[in-house]
């Protein structure tokens, strides 16, 4: 039971991996129609920095 508790957590976007930003980004874009959201701000402010660095 343990497992699927941490499965199903959020990960934070400041922990994530450009991969994985990116999945995300393409799950909001289907889901929320758009990048409006500040969850969407914050997902590809994080993927600018891990791209420059």
């Amino acid at each position: 039971m343990a497992e699927e508790t941490k499965e199903n957590k959020s990960k934070k976007i400041s922990r994530m991996t450009l991969s994985e930003i990116d999945q995300k980004i393409a799950e909001m874009r289907t889901s929320m129609g758009g990048d409006t959201s500040k969850y969407a701000e914050h997902l590809l402010k994080r993927k600018e920095v891990l791209v420059s660095s």
